[in-house]
Protein backbone atom coordinates (compact mmCIF):
# COMPACT_ATOMS: atom_id res chain seq x y z
CA UNK A 1 0.00 0.00 0.00
CA UNK A 2 3.05 2.84 0.84
CA UNK A 3 4.65 1.44 -2.00
CA UNK A 4 1.62 2.48 -4.17
CA UNK A 5 0.83 5.58 -2.94
CA UNK A 6 4.75 6.88 -3.13
CA UNK A 7 4.32 5.89 -6.58
CA UNK A 8 1.76 7.75 -7.55
CA UNK A 9 3.28 10.87 -6.17
CA UNK A 10 6.44 10.00 -8.40
CA UNK A 11 4.26 9.74 -11.16
CA UNK A 12 4.65 12.55 -13.90
CA UNK A 13 0.99 13.35 -15.18
CA UNK A 14 1.12 14.40 -18.90
CA UNK A 15 -1.26 16.06 -21.39
CA UNK A 16 -0.98 15.84 -25.12
CA UNK A 17 -2.53 18.32 -27.52
CA UNK A 18 -2.16 18.69 -31.25
CA UNK A 19 -0.21 22.29 -32.44
CA UNK A 20 1.35 23.90 -35.20
CA UNK A 21 5.76 24.65 -34.46
CA UNK A 22 5.85 29.06 -35.10
CA UNK A 23 9.28 28.89 -35.06
CA UNK A 24 12.35 27.18 -34.22
CA UNK A 25 15.11 28.25 -31.10
CA UNK A 26 18.14 26.41 -31.83
CA UNK A 27 17.05 23.24 -30.48
CA UNK A 28 14.16 24.09 -29.06
CA UNK A 29 10.66 24.80 -30.63
CA UNK A 30 7.94 27.20 -30.12
CA UNK A 31 4.46 25.32 -30.61
CA UNK A 32 0.98 27.15 -30.49
CA UNK A 33 -1.73 24.33 -29.07
CA UNK A 34 -5.39 25.51 -27.96
CA UNK A 35 -3.96 26.34 -24.03
CA UNK A 36 -1.41 28.60 -25.35
CA UNK A 37 2.36 28.83 -26.77
CA UNK A 38 4.96 26.95 -25.28
CA UNK A 39 8.36 26.59 -25.92
CA UNK A 40 9.58 22.70 -26.24
CA UNK A 41 12.04 19.82 -26.83
CA UNK A 42 11.52 17.22 -29.41
CA UNK A 43 11.55 14.05 -27.67
CA UNK A 44 14.52 11.52 -27.92
CA UNK A 45 11.92 8.99 -29.93
CA UNK A 46 11.14 11.98 -32.32
CA UNK A 47 13.72 11.45 -35.01
CA UNK A 48 11.81 13.52 -37.60
CA UNK A 49 13.04 16.72 -36.97
CA UNK A 50 10.25 19.59 -36.77
CA UNK A 51 10.08 22.53 -39.52
CA UNK A 52 7.68 25.71 -39.18
CA UNK A 53 4.33 25.14 -40.15
CA UNK A 54 4.21 21.35 -38.70
CA UNK A 55 1.34 19.96 -37.47
CA UNK A 56 2.58 18.04 -33.91
CA UNK A 57 1.69 16.25 -31.32
CA UNK A 58 2.64 17.67 -27.93
CA UNK A 59 3.29 16.04 -24.40
CA UNK A 60 2.51 18.92 -21.27
CA UNK A 61 3.57 17.75 -18.32
CA UNK A 62 5.92 18.77 -14.93
CA UNK A 63 9.08 18.03 -16.28
CA UNK A 64 8.41 20.64 -19.50
CA UNK A 65 7.13 20.37 -23.14
CA UNK A 66 8.02 17.47 -25.68
CA UNK A 67 7.36 17.26 -29.41
CA UNK A 68 5.95 13.48 -29.28
CA UNK A 69 5.67 13.48 -33.50
CA UNK A 70 5.16 15.09 -36.19
CA UNK A 71 1.66 14.13 -37.90
CA UNK A 72 1.26 16.37 -41.14
CA UNK A 73 3.32 19.11 -43.02
CA UNK A 74 2.56 20.70 -46.04
CA UNK A 75 3.89 20.75 -49.35
CA UNK A 76 7.00 17.80 -50.47
CA UNK A 77 10.08 18.94 -48.29
CA UNK A 78 12.59 16.04 -47.44
CA UNK A 79 12.03 14.20 -44.54
CA UNK A 80 14.93 14.80 -41.94
CA UNK A 81 15.46 11.81 -39.67
CA UNK A 82 17.82 13.41 -37.04
CA UNK A 83 19.23 12.02 -33.60
CA UNK A 84 21.04 13.78 -30.92
CA UNK A 85 24.48 12.02 -30.74
CA UNK A 86 24.95 8.19 -32.32
CA UNK A 87 22.13 6.42 -33.83
CA UNK A 88 22.31 2.79 -34.15
CA UNK A 89 19.37 0.86 -36.42
CA UNK A 90 19.84 -3.15 -35.51
CA UNK A 91 17.76 -6.01 -37.01
CA UNK A 92 19.41 -8.92 -34.35
CA UNK A 93 17.16 -11.44 -35.88
CA UNK A 94 16.12 -9.98 -39.31
CA UNK A 95 18.23 -7.30 -42.21
CA UNK A 96 17.62 -3.74 -42.82
CA UNK A 97 16.48 -2.86 -46.22
CA UNK A 98 16.71 0.50 -47.14
CA UNK A 99 14.92 1.57 -50.71
CA UNK A 100 14.83 4.72 -52.67
CA UNK A 101 13.47 5.76 -56.42
CA UNK A 102 15.51 8.45 -57.31
CA UNK A 103 19.19 7.83 -55.61
CA UNK A 104 20.90 7.77 -52.20
CA UNK A 105 23.79 9.68 -50.69
CA UNK A 106 25.65 8.96 -47.99
CA UNK A 107 27.99 12.35 -46.40
CA UNK A 108 30.44 12.22 -43.42
CA UNK A 109 33.46 14.55 -42.82
CA UNK A 110 34.61 11.28 -40.96
CA UNK A 111 35.06 7.65 -41.19
CA UNK A 112 32.79 5.19 -43.21
CA UNK A 113 33.32 1.17 -42.25
CA UNK A 114 31.71 -1.46 -43.64
CA UNK A 115 32.04 -5.01 -42.25
CA UNK A 116 30.68 -8.09 -43.83
CA UNK A 117 30.76 -11.55 -44.47
CA UNK A 118 29.57 -10.93 -48.06
CA UNK A 119 29.84 -7.47 -50.63
CA UNK A 120 27.77 -7.46 -53.41
CA UNK A 121 27.37 -4.23 -55.77
CA UNK A 122 25.00 -4.32 -58.47
CA UNK A 123 25.33 -0.97 -61.23
CA UNK A 124 25.00 -0.32 -64.68
CA UNK A 125 27.38 2.48 -64.16
CA UNK A 126 29.99 3.30 -61.58
CA UNK A 127 32.72 6.55 -60.93
CA UNK A 128 35.38 6.47 -57.78
CA UNK A 129 37.31 9.10 -57.00
CA UNK A 130 39.83 8.34 -54.22
CA UNK A 131 43.01 10.37 -53.34
CA UNK A 132 44.86 7.81 -51.85
CA UNK A 133 43.63 3.56 -52.02
CA UNK A 134 44.94 0.61 -49.93
CA UNK A 135 43.72 -2.97 -51.68
CA UNK A 136 44.57 -5.56 -48.74
CA UNK A 137 43.52 -9.39 -49.91
CA UNK A 138 44.00 -12.65 -50.49
CA UNK A 139 42.70 -12.87 -53.79
CA UNK A 140 41.64 -10.81 -56.46
CA UNK A 141 39.50 -12.23 -59.84
CA UNK A 142 37.88 -9.50 -62.27
CA UNK A 143 36.41 -10.58 -65.58
CA UNK A 144 36.23 -7.20 -67.58
CA UNK A 145 35.30 -6.73 -71.58
CA UNK A 146 37.92 -3.45 -71.79
CA UNK A 147 40.12 -1.75 -69.50
CA UNK A 148 41.95 1.76 -70.07
CA UNK A 149 44.25 3.07 -67.58
CA UNK A 150 45.44 6.60 -67.48
CA UNK A 151 48.37 7.41 -64.91
CA UNK A 152 52.08 9.29 -64.60
CA UNK A 153 53.49 6.75 -62.44
CA UNK A 154 52.20 2.84 -62.26
CA UNK A 155 54.80 0.22 -59.70
CA UNK A 156 54.04 -3.43 -59.52
CA UNK A 157 55.66 -5.36 -56.93
CA UNK A 158 55.06 -9.45 -57.34
CA UNK A 159 56.59 -12.92 -56.85
CA UNK A 160 55.57 -13.81 -60.29
CA UNK A 161 53.67 -12.57 -63.02
CA UNK A 162 52.09 -14.24 -65.45
CA UNK A 163 49.93 -12.75 -68.88
CA UNK A 164 47.90 -14.77 -71.43
CA UNK A 165 46.71 -12.86 -74.23
CA UNK A 166 46.07 -13.33 -77.30
CA UNK A 167 47.26 -10.42 -79.38
CA UNK A 168 49.66 -7.46 -77.33
CA UNK A 169 50.84 -4.44 -77.87
CA UNK A 170 53.40 -2.23 -76.55
CA UNK A 171 53.91 1.83 -77.90
CA UNK A 172 57.00 3.30 -75.39
CA UNK A 173 57.30 6.54 -76.66
CA UNK A 174 61.11 6.73 -74.87
CA UNK A 175 62.94 4.05 -73.16
CA UNK A 176 62.21 0.70 -72.47
CA UNK A 177 64.31 -1.29 -70.02
CA UNK A 178 64.61 -5.22 -68.61
CA UNK A 179 67.07 -6.13 -66.20
CA UNK A 180 66.64 -10.19 -65.41
CA UNK A 181 68.90 -12.57 -64.59
CA UNK A 182 68.03 -14.76 -66.85
CA UNK A 183 65.81 -13.68 -70.36
CA UNK A 184 64.54 -15.67 -72.91
CA UNK A 185 62.35 -14.86 -76.32
CA UNK A 186 60.75 -17.46 -78.11
CA UNK A 187 58.47 -17.36 -81.21
CA UNK A 188 57.00 -20.03 -83.07
CA UNK A 189 57.03 -18.25 -86.49
CA UNK A 190 59.48 -15.65 -86.61
CA UNK A 191 61.47 -12.75 -84.23
CA UNK A 192 61.99 -9.41 -86.14
CA UNK A 193 63.93 -6.70 -84.83
CA UNK A 194 64.26 -3.00 -86.22
CA UNK A 195 66.49 -0.51 -85.26
CA UNK A 196 69.22 1.98 -86.58
CA UNK A 197 71.86 0.55 -84.38
CA UNK A 198 72.04 -2.42 -82.99
CA UNK A 199 74.18 -3.81 -79.68
CA UNK A 200 74.98 -7.11 -78.41
CA UNK A 201 76.91 -7.50 -75.48
CA UNK A 202 78.05 -10.86 -74.06
CA UNK A 203 80.74 -11.12 -71.28
CA UNK A 204 81.84 -15.08 -72.57
CA UNK A 205 79.86 -15.99 -75.59
CA UNK A 206 77.53 -14.95 -78.05
CA UNK A 207 76.43 -17.98 -80.45
CA UNK A 208 74.16 -17.69 -84.13
CA UNK A 209 72.52 -20.62 -84.66
CA UNK A 210 70.63 -21.58 -87.91
CA UNK A 211 69.79 -23.33 -90.79
CA UNK A 212 70.81 -20.28 -92.80
CA UNK A 213 72.85 -16.66 -91.34
CA UNK A 214 72.78 -14.03 -93.43
CA UNK A 215 74.69 -11.41 -92.47
CA UNK A 216 74.84 -7.84 -94.75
Amino acid sequence: MRDNLARQRTETLATQEVGTVTAILGKRLMVRVGSGEYEAERAVSCLVEPELGDLVLLALHDEGCHVLAVLKREGAGATRLVAEGDLEMSAPAGKVTIRAQSGMCMATPGETTLASGKVRVHAREAALAVEAMSYLGDQLVAKIDHVKTVARSVESVADRWVSRVARAYRFIAESEQVRARYYEVSAKAAVNIKSQTTLVKSGELTKIDGGQVHIG
